[in-house]
């Protein structure tokens, strides 16, 4: 039965990687040249992770990317709704109604767009995170925001001893998130805190939770604070400036 189910579903073929249709799309993050960094923007069909010290700009850069993915697409957007999954009780409307206004779009609708779930356990937050998938059936979403991926799961498996339970609980939400991106074709940004890594004489940041590279699709691999990164993350001449605010 398994198999026969793989073959209705064109699983159990070898295809040319020429005939593979990725089907990606692209939403715009309100800096054309962060959109080049990105090679044209936040990809549909893939995982991207943003990590950065505390007050980098991450959860400002998730506010905007749930403002512009609402932009049609022949001004970089889908058109499209938003899950806002936020484990840190960092979302702001006024922050989205500022974000909103200068991209020309009216604050009230964009707000009604954006699904909105305060997190309070890993549990919890996997939970709506399985629940998210209701919405890109019904609500036509094609974004799903994690803010952030780690705080709780930081705060609930301490020591060396529950570091097993925890990479295998982050496992199964990456996996959760794999299957929903590639069901929808919806995009889907984590963003992530970061700890000291010790390297002889000398330190630097790096992601909670493993090595970034492996779990995730797409990183912004960013071992500084953002702010010398917002130099030149400009769009004819104005700073991208929801980064400030951070």
């Amino acid at each position: 039965m398994i198999w026969n189910a793989r073959n209705a579903l064109g699983m159990t073929e070898f295809i040319p990687a020429g005939d593979i249709d990725e089907n990606t799309e692209y939403i715009t993050t309100g800096s054309s040249e962060l959109n080049r960094i990105l090679g044209g923007g936040f990809q549909t069909g893939k995982l991207t992770e943003v990590y950065g010290p505390f007050k980098s700009g991450k959860t400002n850069l998730a506010h905007t990317i749930a403002v512009t993915i609402q932009l049609p697409k022949s001004k970089g957007g889908l058109g499209s709704a938003v899950a806002y999954i936020d484990t840190e009780n960092t979302f702001s409307k006024e922050k989205i109604k500022h974000i909103a206004k200068r991209f020309g779009l009216v604050p009230k609708k964009v707000l009604s767009q954006i699904y909105h779930a305060r997190i309070y356990s890993s549990d919890h937050q996997s939970q709506m995170i399985q629940k998210a998938e209701t919405l890109c059936k019904t609500r036509n979403m094609r974004l799903i925001v994690v803010d952030s991926l780690m705080a709780l799961l930081r705060a609930e498996y301490v020591g060396i001893g529950m570091l097993a339970r925890r990479q295998s609980f982050l496992n199964n939400m990456i996996h959760a998130l794999s299957r929903i991106l590639e069901t929808y074709n919806c995009a889907i940004l984590l963003t992530n805190q970061v700890s000291t890594k010790m390297m002889g004489m000398f330190s630097g940041n790096d992601a909670i939770g493993g090595n970034s590279d492996k779990i995730f699709h797409q990183s912004l691999l960013n071992r500084s604070p953002w702010l010398p990164f917002q130099s030149y993350v400009q769009d004819k001449g104005v700073l991208f400036e929801q980064f400030a605010e951070a």
